[in-house]
């Protein structure tokens, strides 16, 4: 059974029906299943780390089907019965104020979800993700993710380090120097791993991305401390 709100916690009435507006993006139509959801919930305004949870969480709910529905038996706050609808599983017990028209559209339902999830900070409503199945769907929801409008080779960073980054053979500073890149150069970057917990820049990380300088054409890795991208780097390319 899907439970998606407790009715003291979220007295969003009003808001869902300043936010709910029915924008479907022309892309989000050719798009199915996984793409759908990652496309849909990145219009509503889901972004890194989040966007990919909420697509896992959508695809352990309704593997993305915006027609999907699943009926829970009467118990408590719901003694008629309820109706988990479309790709996040709203239920129409716990909230009535979406209708079924915004519940079974996809972008709606996007909608609803990045509202009811206080705009991906809270998921404790979705069973799936309470019980872990949405874990299962990850890897699949962050290469939907990839997909979005940020193909392989195509994603670039600036770099803040100054006066230049080295690029080493491997992710750490162990790790010889293969070339450089100035600071403020844009780089191209393929993919990221975990390597060396690098301390200093502006977000402490052990994420080194695998980048290209163009100027030089030296390739290798470089830490993501130091590179600033769009988005979290690792919603935007996939694992090295």
């Amino acid at each position: 059974m899907r439970r998606l709100l407790h009715p003291l916690l979220y007295p969003l009435v009003a808001l869902l029906a300043a936010a709910l507006t029915l924008v479907v993006p022309t892309a989000a139509h050719a798009a199915t299943g996984i793409d759908l959801c990652a496309q849909t919930g990145y219009a509503a305004g889901f972004r890194g780390n989040s966007l990919v949870t909420a697509v896992a969480i959508a695809m352990a709910e309704s593997s993305c089907n915006p027609s999907a529905s699943g009926y829970n038996p009467a118990g408590q706050g719901c003694p008629n019965g309820s109706t988990d609808r479309g790709l996040w599983q709203i239920n129409n017990c716990w909230h009535p104020e979406v209708s079924d028209t915004c519940a079974y559209n996809a972008q709606c339902n996007a909608n609803a979800a990045y509202t009811i999830s206080y705009s991906g900070t809270y998921w404790q409503p979705w069973s799936t993700y309470n019980n872990g199945a949405y874990s299962g769907y990850l890897s699949a929801a962050q290469a939907a993710v990839n997909r979005l409008g940020n193909p392989p080779g195509n994603v670039t960073g600036t770099i803040l380090a100054s006066p230049s980054l080295n690029i080493r053979s491997g992710p750490g500073t162990g790790y010889g120097s293969v070339g450089s890149a100035a600071y403020g150069a844009v780089v191209n970057i393929t993919c990221y791993t975990f390597g060396e917990y690098v301390g200093g820049g502006y977000w402490p990380s052990s994420t080194w991305d695998r980048i290209t300088n163009p100027a030089t054409g030296a390739t290798g890795y470089a830490a993501d401390t130091w590179i600033s991208t769009t988005y979290d780097v690792k919603t935007m390319v996939p694992q090295c």
